[in-house]
């Protein structure tokens, strides 16, 4: 009986047949053959090459091991800001230098007839 390590099985090359799927398993040939015939086998993808059905070894690796780098979620990077890039008052932005000049806010305002928009510029009156 061969021990299958992840080495040992990276060493398989990109794609291995079903018996030596069974073997890293430790499960009967048949029962692997029977599964992936019923559409049961969800283990790995399964590749059919003409009559010949072939697994690939990365699945298997995946299947049974943990990733050798866990990935962390990546957080989108906001530049020099560090708060909210939505600009929230009218004060220039200190720490990149960036001015707000006769920036406009745009507020909503509900109507029966349905939402008009009015722009507000920075001295506060309507525009």
């Amino acid at each position: 009986m061969t021990t299958w390590t992840r080495d040992a099985i990276e060493a398989l090359g990109p794609i291995t047949d079903v018996r030596t799927t069974a073997a890293i398993f430790q499960v009967d040939p048949d029962t692997v053959y029977s599964q992936i015939r019923r559409k049961e086998w969800t283990a790995t993808r399964v590749l059919r090459l003409g009559r010949k059905i072939r697994i690939p070894t990365r699945d298997l690796i995946a299947a049974l091991y943990e990733p050798e780098f866990p990935t962390e979620p990546t957080v989108p990077s906001q530049g020099n800001h560090t708060e909210n890039v939505q600009v929230k008052s009218l004060e220039p932005h200190s720490q990149c230098g960036c001015q707000l000049n006769n920036v406009a806010q745009v507020q909503g305002l509900r109507t029966k007839a349905g939402v008009t928009v009015q722009t507000v510029n920075t001295a506060g009156g309507a525009a």
